[in-house]
């Protein structure tokens, strides 16, 4: 069979978990109709000769060997996976395997994912020698420049104001888009005793994705602590410095606050590397960390504190305190927090990004902009 230049999903029976094979045919039929020339086989039909992607399943991966060189691998469970699995099968393919797929999950949930696996095969594929695959390239990025901005505004305009209510306290969180390539994620990891919240600013979008693929990893650690933490931090920083994503002479390449609450004493620590600001009752606990993200810098980095029944913890994202700047505010993000601090959350948030969208002719803020606001009810019971 001859080598083909297009790429090749090749699939196995097995990937289908227990859902059946339309599973893969809503995908291959999306696929299908916007990349009329890739091409579907079933796994027998491959020989070594295809630059293929090979679906199979865990049970297959784990089973038996694997024979097959792909371009990339990706590997399909039904509704659960355990850390042990992921890392035998991260053995096997190492830097091959593209990810996990979820099979008893909704087939077009994940389109998207297989979309940006065609767009980047027209880059490794044909015409590179003559510059089409700078061409295709710029295609690229213009089309995952335009998915991110569409999802920053579907997001923000679907959340306007998050609200959570956990074992004794309230979380609210607000976010804004911005133009700026990479961007602004923070996640919320919670279970019966604590309270982790994750915040990153990066000003690339491979950052912001590796970023999200340590957070997913991260959801599934159990009993958190600062050793745990500064593992996932030494993990996250290993893989960003091997594709020379982050700095020790900037920065600002990737910014990054990460802040563990105990539910129980509301005790807390964290680490705080980059320009985002803590607010207490009204008054600003941190300066800015001009160390950059690295292991050396822990230390440096680490907070710890504690929080009293109805006291308020307030952050501020680097993209906050960035849109402020270039309009030459700097100081009145502390001013709107000293000013609301005692009108609620609601106030406070509503009014900081008032001020930040103010006189802006742009559906977007120049950089992504987000706000946590974090209050423990005045009744809550505090462990001595």
């Amino acid at each position: 069979m001859e080598n083909s230049k297009g790429l090749t999903f090749a699939y196995s029976p097995n990937s289908f978990g227990n859902s059946h094979v339309d599973y893969w045919d809503a995908v291959f039929h999306v696929l299908k109709s916007e990349f009329p020339s890739i091409q579907f086989y079933g796994l027998k039909a491959i020989d070594e000769n295809h630059e293929s992607i090979l679906i199979v399943s865990i049970n297959e991966v784990l089973g038996e060997d694997v024979f097959l060189s792909p371009r990339g691998a990706i590997i399909t469970f039904d509704g659960l996976i355990t850390e042990k699995q992921i890392e035998q099968s991260r053995s096997i393919f190492n830097t091959s395997l593209l990810g996990f797929i979820d099979v008893s999950q909704p087939a077009l949930l994940h389109v998207p994912w297989f979309k940006r696996i065609v767009f980047e095969s027209k880059v490794l594929g044909t015409g590179a020698e003559v510059g089409a695959g700078q061409v295709h390239l710029g295609k690229i990025l213009e089309q995952s420049l335009i998915e991110l901005q569409r999802v920053k505004k579907i997001h923000e305009k679907v959340v306007p104001l998050r609200h959570e209510k956990i074992k004794g306290i309230n979380l609210y969180s607000k976010f804004a888009a911005g133009f700026s390539s990479g961007g602004e994620f923070f996640d919320i990891k919670k279970d019966e005793h604590q309270v982790i919240v994750i915040v990153t600013h990066a000003k690339s979008y491979v950052a912001s994705s590796i970023v999200l693929n340590h957070f997913e990893e991260f959801q599934r650690i159990k009993n958190v602590d600062k050793e745990s933490i500064e593992d996932f931090l030494e993990n996250l920083i290993d893989e960003c410095r091997e594709l020379d994503l982050i700095d020790r002479d900037n920065p600002e390449t990737l910014q990054l606050d990460i802040l563990r609450l105990d539910l129980r004493t509301f005790e807390f620590e964290g680490f705080h590397f980059g320009h985002g600001s803590y607010f207490s009752n009204g008054k600003k606990l941190s300066n800015e960390n001009e160390r950059a993200l690295n292991e050396n810098f822990f230390d440096e980095a680490h907070y710890k504190g504690k929080l009293e029944r109805g006291e308020k913890l307030i952050y501020a994202s680097p993209g906050v305190l960035q849109n402020f700047e270039v309009r030459g505010e700097k100081g009145l993000l502390g001013k709107i927090v000293l000013e609301q601090f005692d009108n609620g959350p609601r106030e406070v948030l509503n009014e900081i990004f008032f001020q930040l969208k103010k006189n802006n002719e742009e559906d977007f803020l120049k950089f992504d902009a987000s706000v946590i606001y974090l209050e423990v009810d005045a009744n809550a019971f505090i462990q001595v």
